[in-house]
């Protein structure tokens, strides 16, 4: 059988993405110190499901070149306004988290447009809620094509002055390389510490007051800040934990604690912090239970005011033998660790500031902020990124003291929380450093001037807690480990320097976030054709996708909803773009439309229905073209490809139906051929002949063969299925059967001539009348004898 086949077929196919929003910022090499985003405040709630929002300023030009367009990327992040507990001043309890509400939540969207100068219209609708008395910040996010920052580069952001600032993030396409001495940094630019005051009593016992009498400024978390303690919960001072802030020491002279970030939120046991076993001693004279304790959180402030030099390895805390303030466990307590298990994310917490009763206490430090990496490549290099809380502040006067003068007679500050980062990416992290350490607790550094001697000791500040780090891919090398606390250098307690300060807790360095991203196959078709597009998600679906299909990269006309979309007939060269949400982009598909190739190729064969074991030749008859290259595929042949023009001697030894495939190229198109089905291979017959069979000489044999519907001997019997046959000698016959697909398969009988036996009869003899004579016969098996003998071998016989 001959087949032709005459096809202009589908040309080249790939998965390269193109991006029309992503990347659109180009390539960014940071060098010095830069902040890159722009932040404002939301002043109307924005819910799931909205497409607008009401803003300060909606130009958000501040380190941007122009104002906010259409195609921009913004970052929605409400940092406060979780409820907490402020109903009894003189119980721990205070500063509780009720709830989170929607404190913590977060998205990355894209601008669809900018109606006026305070309202941004999104291209894919909110997921999440936001209120305004959470501070929600909308933060403008630059869209980077590959980032590098190179040695003394640092790459950062605002500080949080209360309403926005605090947040890094940034959108990179492809790769981002931090070199070595290269840093990306939001360290001390969280939530704010608690600020010195100048005044205190001894006695203090609150845990909640607005009176700095009774003890000093607590750090700010996710319930707010200092003002807001103040005006909503009647407790800007003393030493209660509101939220992940730690509180400010308390009158008098008690140390303030270190903020928090991520931890166990069921392991914060008052604040207690992470006692050092060093001085199990003296943390067994205070709290036997402190001994072995490794809590989550901000570390706590050190003891009141110690006006007598005690025993610190004998006399606990609030001995009366300590004088002044007793030395009284009334340190700040530290931050209480924040639950990340929703998928919220938060900023460091903030330090208590050291109770003071002159000018030199120590204020708490500030927490870290936020680093969020969007990214579609690979984020590597020998540099940083790093979110540490800052260390609480000593309580030190700089420069010596005046005659016969002591300085530093107050406490010192709690430090900040470590921060958040993440770095959500489709790609790998490696080789970089990623810390987000609490900070070290603020030291009493006490200096006398001659002829004055140290007479007192007081509450060092305690370490910030651990912040938290997630990344998508890598091994990079990861820390949020807790501060240390801080230590006092007065002689009265020269064996115990911690003098009641703890360590902040480990936060949550190993953390994992999912990334994803979509990608379209791009079609070149011939004119006047279709193509279907489909979309693929790649990395961790985040379910519920809706998949449309515009024809402008912002806006435009909705062509189709769903996924694949089948494009109408195009003439020309054609982009349509997909819109993802909740993906904030658009990914722009271009279907090119070229002329057909001038090879228009002929596929040509012999015969394509074959049985077991034949073989074939393959011929291409192009024409309109000066063809460069061949590749022949032939699935189910011993040799499966060739890339001569015409290819010979092609085996089949399965049965079944092959496609077959020939691509004609001239060096710039391809013309596709692939005809399914094409080749048939049917199996041999089961040609059976017999029997074997032996006969004497001069007789005759019947033999005939079976299996097949037509059948041919040798030794000149010919056509025909059976034969009765004479040979005068051992004679093999061969038949060839061909059944209806003329397929053949041949078979043999043998038929075998034996000799005739040598009979001897006797002995002649002569007799009397009437008289027998004995006679037999030899040479043979049986024998039968005529004149009435009849069968045997020897009889007596009277003829």
């Amino acid at each position: 059988m001959k087949r032709v086949l005459l096809l202009c077929f589908l040309i080249v196919l790939n998965f390269t993405v193109l991006n029309a929003q992503r990347g659109k910022d180009g390539a960014k090499i940071v060098v010095g110190p830069e902040v890159v985003n722009a932040y404002t405040s939301l002043t109307i709630f924005a819910g799931a499901g909205n497409t607008a929002l009401n803003v300060t300023n909606s130009a958000l030009n501040n380190n941007f070149s122009g104002n906010l367009a259409p195609g921009d990327l913004l970052m929605i992040i409400q940092p406060q306004g979780a409820p907490l507990e402020n109903g009894n001043p003189f119980n721990s309890t205070w500063g509780n988290i009720f709830a989170y509400w929607t404190c913590g939540n977060y998205e990355f969207v894209q601008v669809s447009s900018i109606p006026n100068a305070n309202l941004i219209m999104l291209d894919c609708p909110l997921t999440n809620d936001y209120s305004v008395t959470g501070n929600s910040m909308v933060i403008r996010v630059p869209r980077y094509s590959s980032l590098t920052v190179n040695a003394g580069g640092i790459l950062t952001a605002d500080s949080w002055n209360g309403s926005t600032g605090g947040v890094l993030a940034v959108e990179v396409n492809g790769a981002t390389t931090i070199n070595a001495g290269g840093i990306i940094d939001v360290s001390n630019l969280g939530f704010r510490g608690g600020q010195i005051e100048s005044s205190s009593t001894f006695g203090g016992l609150r845990y909640a007051d607005n009176n700095p009498i009774e003890g000093a400024e607590k750090g700010e978390g996710i319930g707010g800040d200092q003002a807001f303690y103040s005006a909503s919960l009647a407790g800007r001072y003393t030493r209660g934990a509101p939220a992940n802030g730690g509180g400010g020491g308390n009158a008098h002279n008690a140390g303030g604690a270190g903020g928090a970030n991520a931890g166990n939120p069921i392991n914060w046991n008052d604040g207690a912090g992470v006692p050092d076993p060093a001085y199990n001693v003296s943390w067994a004279l205070e709290t036997p239970s402190l001994v072995g304790i490794n809590n989550s959180g901000g570390g706590r402030g050190g003891y009141s005011h110690a006006g007598s030099n005690g025993n610190e390895l004998t006399q606990g805390p609030g001995n009366g033998a300590w004088g002044g303030d007793t030395r009284r466990q009334v340190g700040g307590l530290g931050g209480r660790p924040l639950d990340y298990s929703t998928g919220k994310i938060f900023i460091g917490g903030g330090g208590g500031a050291g109770d003071g009763e002159t000018t030199t206490p120590g204020a708490g430090g500030n927490g870290a902020g936020i680093i969020f990496m969007c990214t579609y490549g690979d984020v590597s290099g020998f540099g940083s990124i790093v979110a540490n809380g800052q260390d609480g502040f000593n309580c030190e006067v700089a420069g010596p003291p005046g005659f016969n003068n002591v300085t530093g007679k107050d406490a010192a500050g709690g430090a900040g929380a470590g921060g958040t980062i993440l770095i959500k990416t489709t790609g790998t992290v490696s080789g970089i450093t990623i810390d987000a350490n609490g900070g070290a607790g603020g030291n009493q550094v006490l200096k006398a001037g001659l002829p004055a001697t140290i007479g007192e000791a007081e509450g060092p500040g305690g370490g910030g807690g651990g912040g938290y780090i997630a990344i998508s891919s890598g091994t990079p090398t990861r820390n949020a480990n807790g501060g240390i606390y801080g230590t006092t250098n007065s002689t009265y307690v020269n064996n115990f320097p911690a003098n009641g300060a703890t360590s902040g807790g480990a936060g949550m360095p190993n953390e994992n976030i999912d990334a994803f991203d979509i990608v379209v196959n791009i079609d070149t078709i011939c004119p006047n054709t279709t193509t279907t597009l489909t979309a693929t998600v790649t990395g961790t679906n985040p379910g519920g996708i809706i998949f449309e299909w515009y024809d402008s990269p912002i806006g435009g006309t909705l062509l189709f909803t769903g996924n694949p979309f089948t494009t109408p007939s195009l003439a020309v060269t054609t982009t349509y773009y997909l819109k993802a949400c909740p993906a904030p982009f658009r990914v722009p598909v271009t279907v090119t439309v070229i002329p057909c190739p001038t090879i228009a190729a002929n596929f040509s064969s012999t015969d394509s229905t074959l049985c077991v074991g034949d073989c074939i030749d393959f011929t291409d008859l192009s024409t309109g073209g000066p063809a460069t290259g061949w590749t022949w595929s032939f699935p189910g042949a011993a040799t499966t490809s060739s890339s001569a023009q015409n290819p010979t001697n092609i085996c089949y030894n399965s049965v079944g139906s092959f496609d077959v495939e020939l691509i004609v190229t001239d060096g710039t198109n391809n013309d596709t051929l692939l005809i399914p089905n094409f080749i048939t291979v049917s199996a041999l017959p089961t040609v059976v002949a017999g029997p074997d069979t032996s006969i004497c000489i001069g007789d005759a044999a019947n033999i005939y063969a079976t299996g097949a519907t037509s059948y041919n001997w040798d030794n000149g019997l010919g056509a025909g299925q059976g034969f009765n046959v004479t040979p005068l000698v051992n004679t093999t016959y061969i038949v060839t059967g061909t059944d209806a697909n003329g397929c053949v398969n041949t078979d043999q009988t043998i038929v075998t001539i034996n000799a005739l036996p040598t009979v001897v009869a006797g002995p002649d003899t002569s007799i009397c009348l009437n008289s027998s004579a004995n006679i037999y016969a030899t040479g043979a098996t049986s024998y039968n004898w005529d004149n009435g003998l009849g069968a045997g071998q020897g009889f007596n016989v009277t003829p």
